[in-house]
């Protein structure tokens, strides 16, 4: 009689309990340890092109607005830096958060590396014109609304119709085709 390679498996198994349970024992401790680095805090990179150019837009007027969930009013201002990439952290443990609580009586919130509770959703806007659907002239109030948990996973790439100017999505970045405002849109 022929015994299948599931069958020796199995008699391995009989014949040695405890190197079977070492395996398994292993095998969870593997899981459990990618499973739980999912489920630490996660950056989120968004980052800002010249849509005309390629470049990043830097420069002390270069942020992003940012409101992650719906809970908050005000916007979290994040600062780009020399590359024109603003940091955002995402994260279930609410020790870590690291901007106030909500309040009715102020305006957006500037932080430079901002700690958030992880929500489901988020919206982005710029302060400049998208160079995204709509052509370049489309209004540079427009926000954005995104899935974080697609961020996450694939990445997200603003179309450009300001240039030929392109890039791939990478997960965790929010890469946005942008260009300045003109003198009479300011």
């Amino acid at each position: 009689m022929l015994i299948g390679y599931g069958e020796t498996q199995m008699a391995v198994c009989r014949n040695q309990p405890l190197l079977c349970f070492g395996i398994f024992k292993f095998l969870m401790s593997l899981f459990l340890i990618l499973y739980g680095h999912s489920l630490s805090a996660q950056t989120l990179e968004i980052t800002l092109v010249d849509g005309r150019n390629g470049r990043p837009m830097v420069g002390a007027s270069s942020y992003v607005n940012v409101w992650v969930g719906t809970e908050r009013k005000e916007a979290i201002a994040i600062p780009t830096d020399g590359n024109g990439v603003a940091r955002l952290q995402l994260t279930l443990n609410t020790g870590e958060i690291n901007i106030p609580n909500s309040s009715e009586d102020r305006g957006s919130i500037v932080v430079d590396h901002p700690v958030v509770n992880y929500n489901e959703s988020l919206r982005i806007h710029a302060p400049y014109v998208l160079c995204g659907s709509g052509g370049s002239n489309y209004s540079w109030l427009r926000s954005e609304d995104f899935s974080t948990k697609e961020i996450l996973q694939h990445g997200y790439v603003s179309p450009n119709t300001c240039s030929k100017a392109t890039v791939s999505p990478q997960p965790g970045q929010v890469i946005l085709f942008v260009r300045p405002l003109t003198w009479w849109e300011n």
